[in-house]
């Protein structure tokens, strides 16, 4: 039996309009200038239940002037993360070399900063200021230096029945003045997360590499044209015969996460069965049918197996629909389906004719179908009109049909009053239909938030397990701090994965006691793993459950004693919250010396076949900088290192002869000339042979 289902969800992209990058001149409030990211680089790796990103970033204030000469600038950086990350690390370069955070109490790090800022050395500091927003404050930057910062995360992952996937930070990167020309997405997969592709963006393809130092990782670089909100990043499903478990042991603590797809487990008889709708009408707001188009496929991509089914309709002149019979949702068809497609959708609405061919077809071909139906117009934005068409649609479901909605119009003109609230365009209309068939309603106000309205909506569609509980155990022992990861509501979708993460006492097997009510009667499901099939996870799983902890105090009532409670777990397990901070400071000691920079396997030749490395000390400078080359292996060819500055302008040239080993160039600041040249960015250029590798060099005022 279907329950009643009504979902009223008001997507917003996972990392919203908070966003912001400026750089302000500390000797004048009032000066304030939006910064530019010259680089940027993310790195990935699955841990689990999360997956550890880290987030090179390199600020500059270019494009912008100051009333000073600007040195003195201040680099604040505003930035949403999903629900649930936990921040756990924070570096700042300082020249070459790379300084890690140390963590503490909230005001104690303020008073640091603040004081430091006043005496002009370089400090970095990360607040956590809400349960998604964060702020990154660095200085001093120079108006012509740059600055570059790390910073690291646990991102909970979305799991879907056979994929899972991250969303990936663009619209920060839309905070820089000028566009970010590059971003990096270097990934390291592991047995279980497996084939990442970028989801929206099929054309789009990894490159796999190969590194000594670095291992085998995938790498893609994007470009502005392709920075979209909803672009995430997806595997494969790590589940194996409808579960993942893994485990960690240190310090006398025992730690678990599992994932559990409750349709493995429950007596579901019937696959799924969509009936697509679309709906579509032209407007300066809305989407093209391109996006529409794609984000549906996506949808289906990511959300139905081989076993479900699927058809689409199209609004138009005349209805039409991709085939006469349900469409098995194996990804060949669905990809053959949409390829197929030529101008399926017209620029103006058909909506009766569009659902009541939907419904009898479903009638007809049943049973289990149900219809999704994504509409963006308006015409029935009147009570009278809306009502109607309501009531005439439920005389003829029969047999019963249940219709979902997806409501993707913007439009706030369009709007009238009723029943104690105000319905914008077709909402009354749809939402109603939803509640009254046993559907689901999911309203969009973004256009860039059309993909999550369809994962949203393909979340809820199917068989639903009301009370559903997961009770691990160990076979001498027993498993507590148990905390369900992206859980909502009461219901679970037998589809889509159930996300637990605790601790744990005992050994290996673990036992699972599943539980749940289906179809109105209890079910009881156990699961015995025993240890050859149990993961070994790594020690981030620490910062995964205290994160997740940490989370939960926020969330409580806040006094004394909770607040000190978060303190102390927050500090000690290195895990930020809102009453913490990671700071940077410029000291000997603060120096990582074993802190890999994987921002240098952004790099379009293949970092395996890298023969020479370069370095720069100090860089920043004032007055001289000393660039060393590593080199592996004897060569015959000549080599030279050349200096340019951003126009391509040759300034100054060093003949090297042949390499091997470690060189030394010694640069005063001087061009051909010998004149000393201004404070700015200049490029470094190793030339051997018909090879070339480049490198940054910033000069800064004395």
């Amino acid at each position: 039996m279907r329950h009643p289902l009504l979902i009223c969800l008001f997507l917003l992209t996972c990392f919203p309009s908070f966003a912001q990058l400026t750089v302000a001149d500390v000797r004048q409030s009032w000066a304030t200038r939006q910064g530019t990211i010259e680089e940027a680089t993310l790195s990935v790796r699955p841990k689990g239940l999360y997956m550890e990103c880290g987030l090179y970033l390199t600020f500059s204030a270019r494009s912008v002037t100051f009333g000073t000469n600007g040195d003195s600038l201040e680099v604040v950086l505003n930035f949403n993360l999903p629900e649930g990350s936990s921040m756990h690390d924070s570096w700042l370069w300082v020249g070459d070399d790379i300084i890690k955070a140390h963590i503490y109490d909230r005001w104690t790090a303020s008073t640091i900063y603040e004081g430091i800022v006043n005496r002009r050395r370089d400090p970095s500091i990360l607040f956590k200021n809400s349960a998604t927003q964060y702020q990154l404050r660095v200085f001093p930057m120079d108006n012509a230096a740059t600055r570059k910062v790390k910073i690291t995360w646990l991102q909970p992952a979305t799991f879907l029945n056979n994929k899972t996937k991250i969303s990936l930070p663009f619209s920060l990167l839309k905070t820089s003045k000028n566009p970010v020309q590059q971003f990096n997405v270097l990934v390291w997969s592991d047995d279980r997360f497996q084939s990442p592709v970028i989801t929206n963006r099929p054309d789009l393809a990894f490159e796999a590499v190969s590194d000594s130092v670095a291992g085998n990782f995938s790498r893609i670089t994007l470009t502005p044209d392709q920075y979209v909100d909803d672009v995430q990043l997806q595997f494969a499903s790590p589940l194996r015969d409808g579960y993942y478990l893994s485990t960690f042991s240190e310090g006398g603590e025992n730690f678990y996460q599992m994932a559990v797809l409750p349709g493995k487990f429950f007596p579901v008889e019937e696959n799924r069965k969509v009936a697509l709708l679309f709906d579509y009408e032209a407007g300066s707001n809305a989407p093209t049918t391109t996006q529409l188009l794609t984000a549906a496929k996506s949808a289906l991509l990511s959300n139905l197996g081989v076993k479900d089914s699927f058809n689409l309709f199209f609004s138009a002149f005349s209805i039409h629909k991709a085939s006469d019979h349900w469409l098995p949702a194996h990804p060949d068809t669905i990809q053959q389906v949409f390829s197929a497609l030529s101008n399926p959708l017209t620029n103006y609405s058909n909506l009766q004719p569009l659902l009541a061919a939907g419904i009898d077809w479903v009638q007809e071909h049943g049973p289990g179908g149900e219809i999704l139906l994504a509409s963006n117009s308006s015409q029935y934005a009147a009570l009278q009109s809306a009502n109607a068409l309501i009531n005439d649609f439920l005389e003829v479901l029969d047999p019963p049909v249940v219709i979902n909605t997806l409501d993707y119009n913007e439009k706030t003109t369009t709007y009238f009053f009723a029943n104690g609230a105000y319905y914008y365009a077709n909402s009354y209309l749809l939402s109603n239909l939803a509640t009254q068939s046993s559907g689901f309603y999911v309203k969009t106000y973004q256009t860039q938030s059309l993909y999550r309205a369809f994962e949203a909506s393909f979340a809820n569609l199917g068989t639903h397990v009301e009370a559903f509980e997961l009770y691990p155990s160990t076979d001498n022992g027993f498993c507590y701090g148990r905390f369900n990861v992206g859980v909502s509501g009461s219901l679970t979708n037998v589809h889509r994965p159930f996300l637990q993460i605790g601790k744990y006492v005992g050994d290996a097997p673990f036992s699972l006691e599943i539980n749940g009510i289906y179809q109105e009667q209890p079910w009881f499901s156990t699961l015995d793993v025993d240890a050859p099939d149990i993961l070994i996870a790594d020690t981030l799983i620490r910062e995964m459950w205290y994160g997740r902890l940490i989370q939960a105090l926020e969330a409580d009532a806040q006094n004394n004693v909770a607040i000190g409670n978060i303190i102390f777990n927050s500090l000690a397990e290195r895990v930020l919250s809102k009453y913490t901070a990671f700071l940077c400071l410029e000291e000997q000691s603060w120096i990582c010396d074993d802190c890999e920079d994987e921002s240098q396997y952004t790099s379009t030749d293949d970092p395996g076949a890298r023969d020479s490395m370069l370095t720069a000390s100090p860089n920043p400078f004032v007055t001289k900088t000393t660039v060393l080359i590593k080199t592996a292996g004897g060569s015959t060819e000549r080599a030279s290192f050349e200096i340019y500055d951003l126009k391509g302008q040759l300034l100054r040239q060093f003949e090297l002869g042949t390499l091997n080993g470690e060189t030394r160039v010694d640069w005063d600041g001087a061009d051909l000339s010998g004149n000393e040249v201004s404070a700015g960015i200049y490029l470094g250029m190793l030339k051997r042979g018909n090879q070339a590798r480049v490198m940054k060099l910033v000069k800064v005022k004395g």
